[in-house]
């Protein structure tokens, strides 16, 4: 794995900022109110160009040696590795399957599989899947009314 420096951070944050920009860009108000589902988006991208930003022209006093990327320590100890590849492979994995199997059941064997390649212990993994899971799906789909992704399997929880 590389290590970037600042400056390359800088300008993948600005990058990703303009991506969330562009993305939420036509995301409709809601009925009545002042600001609708782009707002968050928005706010979050414009922070990005605005750190991003802020990262490239602070790291330009050490230009010549921010260009060189380098390989990181921790790239060296093969737990990390395979920490670091669980992260991403639970991202696809939900990617891939959210819209077929649903959010709860999605999410709970994300977090499940993500804890216990990070060493969690079984019953730890098991309760806070599902509180998480839990949380999460009533903090979006009540309290926020954010749509999630749903499968009739588990239509009885609302």
């Amino acid at each position: 794995m590389i290590k970037l420096s600042e400056l390359h951070l800088g300008v993948l944050s600005a990058l990703g900022g303009l991506a969330l920009l562009l993305a939420s860009a036509h995301f409709a108000a809601l009925p009545g109110q002042a600001y609708g589902a782009g707002t968050m988006p928005r706010l979050i991208g414009w922070c990005a160009i605005l750190l991003g930003c802020f990262m490239v022209a602070t790291s330009l006093k050490h230009l010549p040696a921010m260009l060189k990327p380098h390989l990181a320590d921790w790239v060296r100890t093969p737990r990390l590795v395979l920490s670091a590849v669980a992260c991403i492979a639970v991202i696809v994995f939900y990617i891939l399957f959210a819209e077929t199997l649903g959010f709860i059941p999605t999410t709970f064997i994300s977090l499940l599989g993500l804890m216990l390649a990070l060493r969690t212990g079984w019953l730890t993994a098991l309760l806070a899947s599902a509180a998480t899971t839990l949380a999460v799906y009533y903090g979006f789909s009540r309290l926020l009314m954010v749509p999630l992704p749903r499968t009739e399997f588990l239509s009885f929880l609302g």
